[in-house]
């Protein structure tokens, strides 16, 4: 019976090296629909819901318009390639996306390229001029680059 035992410790060292490498987790980000509105800034993940804080200009023309309220006064121009952070509300379970004459907008805040940020703002939440940027992606990303 020691023989069997004595053999335990030896039959884990050899099943060690053959483990399967795992990987750390890393959010999803939101999905736009078939038209490319995105619905919420929200994310389910295994442990209830995450914010995705971060979003990029893709704006193919010069700069997206950044409006006071839905379809109102202009009041920031952004420029295609900034990143945004997104305006959630003080309530955990709120969101950045509001609706507005039918078409969600998305909260957001810049920080000038220059120097402070600039006033929260609203701007479509549609494919076409925003993209949602995975910041655990980012991450693991500069942390490989660093190795």
């Amino acid at each position: 019976m020691n023989r069997i035992f004595a053999l335990i410790p030896a039959a884990i060292a050899l099943a060690i090296p053959f483990a399967a490498p795992t990987h750390a987790q890393v959010a999803d980000v939101p999905v736009a629909n078939k038209t490319g509105d995105f619905t919420t800034a929200r994310v389910q993940g295994n442990r209830g819901y995450y914010r995705n804080t971060h979003w990029l200009v893709v704006e193919p023309s010069r700069s997206l318009n950044c409006r006071a309220t839905p379809n109102g006064t202009v009041t920031t121009r952004l420029s295609s390639g900034w990143i945004v952070t997104a305006a959630f509300p003080t309530d955990k379970n709120g969101d950045a996306i509001v609706t507005g004459q039918g078409k969600p907008w998305l909260r957001v805040i810049a920080t000038n390229p220059n120097g402070g940020k600039l006033p929260a703002c609203l701007v479509r939440a549609n494919s076409r001029y925003i993209a949602p940027i995975s910041v655990d992606y980012m991450r693991e990303t500069i942390a490989k680059e660093t190795k």
